[in-house]
């Protein structure tokens, strides 16, 4: 598979587990090299795309059914079962509608994955590939092998928010998720992250981020508060002068 499709694919499955953004999956498909560009290109058959996607994923990614929460708890959070021969299935009936061009590796790679989840669902029924894919999608999302900008683009879609700042709240979200798809502590998924050296790259960034926008904050405070002291002792003299 090539490095580009494998990235982009990487960068598929984080933003439809973790953000559910199907109009930012639609758009990786030029990445993956399934689609023609020129339809890519066309706003129309673009949303025809997303939309055809959101039912596609509605049908092979079961989310359980919300329950209460406990307080301070997300109730988005749910491991999604992923029913990877009704994702095949959907796919393949979207072929002619949006002109795929399906390479003879993927084909042959998605018939092998069938194969095994269905030997694999055999042996243990509670099996559930992302629970696999996961550790192998995270360290190619931090260590970024192939310096690609897509991979980087996801990374920094999953940290901040839509303004560019980080974004706390998606942080802790992405490692409470990350360590319930994964079945392990989010302290252990911190440090599969700070572990590698893009990791830890990452963290320096995010909190130095974190610390100069929160230094910030408090000098802007600071000044509105001297600037209250100033307006009153103006008002006092006014007062004095009168």
């Amino acid at each position: 598979i090539p490095e580009q499709v494998r990235d982009a694919l990487i960068c598929a499955v984080a933003l439809q587990v973790f953000e559910r953004d199907v109009d930012a999956v639609s758009s990786l498909f030029g990445e993956l090299r399934l689609i023609p560009q020129h339809v890519l290109d066309d706003e129309e058959e673009r949303a025809a795309l997303a939309e055809a996607l959101r039912i596609t994923f509605e049908n092979s990614l079961l989310y359980p059914v919300a329950t209460a929460s406990a307080p301070g708890e997300d109730s988005s959070t749910a491991i999604p079962d992923l029913k990877f021969d009704k994702l095949l299935d959907s796919l393949s009936r979207l072929v002619p509608r949006f002109q795929f061009d399906l390479p003879p590796y993927f084909i042959n790679n998605a018939r092998a994955l069938s194969t095994l989840e269905g030997i694999a669902k055999v042996l243990d029924p509670s099996f559930n590939v992302l629970t696999i894919m996961y550790p192998y999608a995270l360290n190619r999302l931090l260590q970024n092998p192939t310096q690609s900008p897509v991979v980087e683009r996801t990374l920094q879609t999953l940290i901040r928010s839509n303004d560019g700042r980080i974004d706390r709240q998606k942080i802790q979200r992405l490692l409470r998720d990350s360590a319930l798809i994964s079945g392990v502590s989010k302290r252990r998924v911190v440090w599969d992250v700070i572990k590698t050296k893009p990791g830890r790259k990452l963290t320096r960034s995010i909190l130095g981020e974190d610390f100069r926008t929160s230094l910030s904050g408090t000098r802007r405070r600071n000044n509105a508060l001297t600037d209250g002291r100033r307006q009153k002792r103006k008002k006092k003299w006014f007062y004095l002068e009168l």
